[in-house]
């Protein structure tokens, strides 16, 4: 592939499905910020539909390209992207999430593309469970040629590992990043003059994308059987959930809160962008998922100073100690997540203790750190090319 600049910078090229809010786009953002752009010239393509994000790239001056590939495996598609692909002319394709793998990695062999590397955020058994046998095996071998796979955890890679068929310590961990200052030093934003809750309110927030996986079912379950023993004379508590995305996800909520009763109690507030400053005025942030790839709100939840109740993920353990930084319930349990909640509502001791001793571990987690890494990657893969020209 020629490109029309001639520049002499290599094109790295992330492919994406959208940028729409979510955890694996504010990282694309948060590393695309830091990247060095004096080295690699970045781009952004999106398979599916540029989403609510796509003007955060161009603030970032990074272009972005929009190439609707539905369905993934439909041969003119295919082409259509591989000739999208070929006009952006990158040296290297990053891959972002397991469901891109067969679009992006297809389109880009079919391009000419030399050099392609995979990056999975998450346990993707059940994507590759929904996948039927051809597809599945589809996406294994594109995944297992790919020049190299990167995980956010090492649970992640172990599960890439185990499904793909990789040798064991084959895919490259490089841990997300957290924003610290956003998150530690945000002004506080109280919300419950909007939400209509009284001041003094003990306040718990569950912070998630609407995803079945997220199990905030399971939050609003834990703030109903909280609600229901909450002692007499004290202020009671109000649950809300931040997110949004799926409204199939929302009307299962909804006829949650109606079938629990706790319709004054628990709110859907929908997604929010002054998360950094809500959460110093809230008493208790809870995580209820039953999958995570890294779990990085409960690190933000910790930065900004809130104690944490999460169900015991093996990423999220990877980054935190249960009974120390963190308390940990098994995923699907609401009985024991609301335990954990109600006492640290109850023991602001413990509360304070678990945030002094969690922020020990912020220091680990630095976006600037995960770029060096993607990008020595970079530098690896593209010297092949210099010293094998032919």
């Amino acid at each position: 592939m020629e490109r029309s600049d001639h520049s002499p910078r290599p094109r790295i090229l992330r492919v994406i499905s959208r940028m729409s809010i979510g955890g694996v786009q504010r990282g694309l953002l948060a590393t695309l910020a830091r990247a060095s752009r004096d080295e690699f010239d970045y781009h952004v393509l999106c398979y599916k539909k540029a989403g609510g994000w796509a003007d955060r790239l161009a603030e970032l001056n990074v272009p972005m390209h929009v190439q609707r590939t539905i369905p993934v495996w439909h041969p003119f598609k295919l082409m259509m992207l591989a000739r999208a692909i070929r006009r952006i002319a990158p040296d290297l394709v990053h891959i972002q999430m397991a469901p891109t793998v067969i679009p992006a990695a297809t389109a880009a062999r079919i391009a000419g593309v030399k050099r392609i590397v995979i990056q999975h955020h998450n346990d993707y058994a059940l994507h590759w469970q929904s996948l039927g046998p051809l597809l599945r095996k589809w996406e294994f071998k594109l995944t297992r040629e790919a020049d190299a796979v990167m995980a956010v955890s090492e649970a992640v890679a172990r599960c890439t590992e185990e499904h793909v068929g990789l040798a064991p310590g084959s895919v490259r961990v490089i841990p997300n990043g957290l924003e610290l200052d956003r998150f530690s030093n945000a002004e506080p934003r109280d919300p419950r003059p909007e939400w209509g809750i009284a001041p003094g309110t003990p306040l718990v927030v569950h912070v998630a994308r609407y995803l079945p996986t997220k199990r905030i079912e399971d939050f609003i379950d834990a703030g109903a059987r909280i609600l229901a023993r909450w002692p007499d004379g004290r202020p009671r508590p109000v649950f809300a959930v931040i997110g949004g995305s799926d409204s199939r996800c929302e009307k299962v909520y909804r006829e949650t809160i109606e079938r629990l009763g706790v319709g004054s109690g628990v709110l859907l507030v929908g997604n929010r962008d002054d998360v950094p400053q809500i959460l110093p005025t809230v008493q208790v942030a809870a995580l209820a998922s039953e999958m995570e790839g890294f779990g990085q709100v409960i690190l933000e939840y910790i930065a900004a100073g809130v104690p944490v109740a999460s169900t015991d993920l093996p990423c999220i353990a990877e980054m935190v100690r249960g009974g120390r930084d963190v308390l940990f319930s098994p995923p699907r349990r609401p009985d024991l997540l609301a335990d954990n909640i109600e006492k640290l509502l109850l023991d602001r001791d413990l509360a304070k203790r678990l945030v002094e001793n969690g922020r020990e571990q912020l220091k680990k987690y630095d976006w600037s750190a995960a770029v060096k890494g993607y990008e020595e990657l970079y530098r690896e893969i593209l010297k092949q090319d210099q010293s094998n020209p032919f």
